[in-house]
């Protein structure tokens, strides 16, 4: 069995390329016709490149499946467990959050992200719950928003972290099994439900409440890459091995995750992420590149990046990007750089502190 350090290197190689990528996609795409009805940034679409970079957050899914199982083996039990993530998510979700708010308060008088002004936003960065789930429920005492678009994939994290725990501590040596047979079977039920064939035979007030569920509880839709991220956590503890049961499990959940692909250069993508993980359980070596201590940094820090990003760099963008005109692209790419120094200095300077004084208390 491998021995598993508390980082590993080549993981955190892993997270660098998916926060590079989403970045990417918030800094020349996102924000500019056509997924945009208008442009935020001075240089307009020119250098939309980068469509297919929000796909970094299925990235980010597959690490976490990985992590999480590495995680609850080496945790005692369902409350220590869920300690641990309060203290790896909470204080860098509400020192970014801050920063957010006050960046927006302070400079924001375009109004170009409303919900980044609302203080009543802070519940949502503090429980991590889908805030259409809290506006449903409290309506209409609440009108709750993302402070920044990109704490919705806290939300899949949450509801995961979840599932798999209780699983996990339900029965921990048949904890794979049970994970991939319940995953497999609402992966294979909500399939069926989008036939339109099933569809037509069904009440249609059945179907209207099975559609708000899952737009409330979205883990569904990502639960293929988590799973996967488990899988290939199981072969990467036994050195490559496992049952033939479980290596058909993977194999469907590869499989289903490359059909899901709505085109085929997403395909080629999600193709790629799967190449890098069989190439880190069976050859490490391949991806040495990965191991370099700045991408190490990077990917440690890329928790905080990713809070930290899209609303406050496109605020920045907008502001300041006209004056490196006619080079655009200039100043995004020095304000990924920038971002990067500093979610590096938080997460060595500050974020350890604060984890070290949470764990002692």
């Amino acid at each position: 069995m491998n021995e598993l350090s508390p980082r590993i290197k080549l993981l955190d190689g892993f997270r660098a390329i998916a926060i590079i990528s989403v970045m990417l996609f918030h800094y020349f795409n996102r924000w500019a016709p056509p997924v945009n009805s208008i442009s935020l940034y001075p240089y307009n679409n020119k250098y939309n490149f980068f469509g297919y970079g929000s796909l970094g957050v299925q990235l980010f899914f597959m690490i976490s499946g990985f992590v999480i199982f590495f995680t609850l083996e080496k945790t005692d039990g369902f409350v220590t467990f869920w300690k641990k993530r309060a203290i790896r998510l909470l204080p860098s979700m509400l020192v970014a959050s801050l920063l957010t708010f006050i960046a927006f308060v302070l400079f924001d008088d375009k109004l170009i992200f409303p919900e980044s002004h609302m203080a009543i936003n802070f519940l949502q960065g503090i429980t991590f719950v889908n805030p259409d789930l809290i506006n449903y429920i409290f309506r209409p005492k609440y009108n709750l928003n993302y402070l920044s678009g990109s704490y919705w994939s806290l939300w899949p994290e949450i509801q995961f972290y979840f599932f798999a725990s209780v699983l996990f501590y339900i029965s921990r040596k048949q904890f794979v099994r049970n994970f991939s047979f319940i995953s497999i079977s609402i992966v294979c039920f909500n399939y069926l439900m989008q036939n339109s064939a099933i569809k037509v035979h069904l009440p249609q007030g059945l179907l209207n409440y099975y559609s708000l569920f899952f737009q409330f509880f979205n883990l569904i839709y990502f639960l293929p890459f988590f799973c996967t991220g488990v899988l290939f956590y199981l072969l990467y503890k036994n050195n490559g091995v496992t049952t033939y049961k479980m290596k058909l499990c993977l194999g469907f959940f590869i499989v289903y995750i490359i059909h899901i692909g709505f085109r085929t250069e997403v395909r080629l993508i999600y193709m790629a992420f799967l190449a890098l993980f069989t190439c880190f359980i069976y050859y490490p070596k391949k991806l040495s590149l990965l191991n370099n201590r700045l991408i190490s940094r990077i990917g440690i820090s890329s928790y905080f990046l990713y809070l930290i990003h899209e609303h406050i760099g496109v605020l920045l963008i907008n502001k300041l990007g006209k004056y490196f005109l006619p080079l655009g692209m200039a100043f995004p790419l020095l304000l990924i750089c920038f971002l990067m120094f500093f979610s590096i200095l938080y997460s060595e300077k500050v974020e350890k502190r604060i984890s070290f004084y949470l764990k002692k208390r």
